[in-house]
């Protein structure tokens, strides 16, 4: 039965990754207080390790927030950089983990995103 349940996740797993080219995340930032900042979608391909594509985001006030991502990701751990921000935010680098929750399935992926002078919290869902 072991045998079955890690085959069948070794599996998921190698398929996950080709399954992530080309995808529509939802995502949703906000500062470490918990005050959402924007959201929208990212546009996403994942190509091996290489991660890239393009963010359409709303900020709160009804402003577009638009951004390139570019990145890499490792065993499961996704560490991006949020490029040509709109809002101003330089230097933004996100790592992304799924949540940590003893039992939780998901489809989303968690972390914070070090800017110049400020953090974000992105969650990202696909």
């Amino acid at each position: 039965m072991h045998k079955l349940v890690l085959a069948t996740t070794a599996a998921f797993l190698a398929l996950g990754a080709s399954a992530m080219a080309g995808q529509t995340w939802n995502v949703t930032e906000e500062g470490t207080s918990g005050i959402k900042g924007a959201q929208g979608v990212w546009a996403v391909t994942v190509e091996g390790a290489k991660v890239s594509g393009s963010a359409d985001m709303q900020l709160t006030n009804g402003n577009a927030l638009t951004y390139k991502v570019d990145g890499s990701v490792k065993d499961g751990v996704y560490t991006v950089n949020l490029v040509d921000r709109t809002d101003g935010k330089k230097g933004c680098v996100w790592t992304g983990h799924t949540p940590s929750a003893t039992g939780t399935q998901t489809h989303g992926l968690i972390g914070e995103a070090q800017c110049e002078g400020t953090k974000l919290i992105l969650r990202a869902g696909f």
